[in-house]
């Protein structure tokens, strides 16, 4: 605690009052960290745009704040393993209102013959896997393949507009019969 005491200049006694516990200030650090990914989000998928515009605000979003927080990712991606109650008591059940929309969303646009038909979920888990693993998996990728930071950077950009096309394209209604 002396180090984060030490980091946000205060004394250790200080954080200590206000916290009380290291588990009561790893829990305000994690809601934080959930805070800046999460409910984005979940305000891109209740709102009234159009599908392929959520998926790029979302992918926008996303990633100009993971840019800023590059360790976000793993972090609630850690935790989110290690302590799955912890995760749900931040986020609450409220935002699965915003998944019951999108799933209607992807119903009526099957039903135009816009869409392939979709689990909602399996449209969220690929939207958010193309757009979270590239940072999860930063270091171990550039180790992979060589790349500086300012090479996986650009290769980052490049992704940022690449994910809405992979997204649109797997909506696509299926033309095989």
């Amino acid at each position: 605690m002396q180090e984060i005491a030490d980091g946000a200049g205060i004394n250790k006694a200080l954080l200590h009052y206000y916290f009380r516990s290291k588990d009561r200030l790893f829990n305000a650090v994690f809601s934080a960290a959930v805070a800046r990914l999460v409910p984005p989000v979940f305000a891109t998928l209740a709102s009234d745009e159009p599908l392929q515009e959520k998926v790029r605000a979302f992918v926008d979003s996303y990633f100009d704040t993971v840019q800023k927080y590059p360790f976000l990712p793993g972090f609630v991606v850690h935790e989110m393993h290690r302590n799955p109650g912890r995760f749900i008591d931040i986020i609450g059940t409220k935002n699965l209102l915003a998944l019951e929309r999108l799933q209607r969303e992807l119903d009526e646009g099957a039903a135009r013959g816009e869409f392939r038909r979709m689990d909602a979920v399996q449209f969220l888990l690929n939207m958010l896997s193309l757009s979270a693993f590239p940072f999860v998996a930063a270091r171990a990728m550039q180790a992979i393949t060589g790349r500086t930071d300012a090479e996986y950077r650009r290769a980052l950009d490049e992704r940022r507009a690449l994910v809405p096309v992979w997204i649109a394209e797997l909506l696509k209604p299926s033309t095989a019969k």
